[in-house]
């Protein structure tokens, strides 16, 4: 339950990120992975307190260690709940691919980087940076959220090449969707540099490297029109 000083540094915004921890983690274990993730983003995993994690939250530090063992613990745990949230989403629009959209649903896609990138962006840029130190963060995030992902847009791909009549598909899939990740993950983080990007642009890019250009332009052979 959260108390009147948790309430008061919620209306503060200093851990505006607890909704996206309430289904994994509800009540006070979520509004602590909200508040890290705001410290280790700000001020990087090594410079992040836990004092200033429990300032926060508005608890007392000792009653951050009843919830959490340390800070490698706390954020192993951040890390594996934003990614399981971060997977079931991309499950979701993996699933909701069709050729017969394919185009237009990547446009859409990459446009909504701007409602995901608040949260994925902070947590992709710390585990990043963290890694050096301790290899386990990237280990994690690798199998919460990359190869789960992974795998399920090898899957959505072979539907997809099947669709395209993609005549060497099965030798060349992996190498493709590898491709694929390398270009959205490289997009993402470029744009959080550069600013925005032509998402248009972004799905092309895709449909090249997949070898579904004709998404651009045509349904695929034997499909039925759009409703």
């Amino acid at each position: 339950m959260s108390d009147a000083r948790s309430d008061e540094h919620r209306m503060s915004g200093e851990f505006p990120h607890a909704e996206y921890f309430s289904d994994s983690e509800p009540g006070r274990k979520g509004e602590i992975l909200a508040a890290a993730l705001g410290v280790f983003s700000e001020s990087g995993y090594s410079s992040g307190s836990m004092r200033e994690i429990a300032r926060r939250v508005g608890v007392s530090e000792p009653a951050l260690y009843r919830h959490f063992a340390g800070k490698d613990a706390l954020f192993l745990a951040l890390v594996k709940a934003a990614g399981g949230r971060a997977r079931q989403e991309g499950f979701k629009l993996i699933g909701e691919l069709r050729p017969e959209t394919l185009r237009a649903q990547l446009v859409a896609l990459f446009a909504d980087r701007r409602r995901a990138m608040p949260l994925y962006g902070p947590l992709l840029r710390t585990v990043l940076a963290s890694a050096s130190r301790d290899p386990r963060f990237l280990t994690e995030y690798r199998s919460s959220v990359v190869e789960p992902l992974r795998l399920r847009l090898t899957e959505k791909a072979a539907e997809l090449d099947e669709a395209f009549g993609i005549a060497d598909a099965e030798p060349t899939r992996d190498a493709r969707v590898r491709a694929l990740l390398a270009l959205v993950v490289g997009y993402l983080l470029s744009s959080l540099v550069l600013g925005d990007e032509p998402e248009e642009a972004v799905a092309d890019g895709v449909l090249n490297v997949m070898g579904w250009q004709q998404a651009a332009h045509e349904r695929p052979p034997g499909a039925a029109p759009s409703p």
